[in-house]
């Protein structure tokens, strides 16, 4: 089962259809993710990758992916800000990988 940890706040919005959208930088175990591969969010709800994008930068990924299915309420300065905060420049260079997600029921 493969896990992936998203703060409480944005599980929040994915849980509610407001989020599709999820952004990491370029780990080796983000890097293994593929479409069609099921994840759990926090160890409790699964969902499908529907799609895994590949950038350069932050730049990049905003040029390409809706501000609002990654931060909704966010303009795409204020999510770049934000990204900036949470991964330094060192981290952003090691690529961005768009997510996006869709939930399963638990039956799926």
């Amino acid at each position: 089962m493969r896990k992936l940890w998203i703060k409480e706040e944005y599980l929040q919005q994915i849980l509610g259809g407001e989020k599709s959208v999820e952004v990491r930088v370029g780990y080796p175990n983000i890097l293994r993710l593929n479409a069609g591969d099921i994840v759990h969010l926090n160890e409790r709800y699964p969902a499908t990758i529907r799609r895994v994008a590949r950038y350069a930068s932050f730049v990049e990924l905003l040029a390409k992916e809706a501000a609002g299915a990654i931060a909704p309420g966010l303009s795409e300065e204020a999510l770049l800000s934000t990204l900036r905060s949470i991964y330094p420049p060192e981290k952003e260079a090691l690529g961005v990988i768009a997510l996006e997600l869709a939930l399963r029921s638990p039956s799926d």
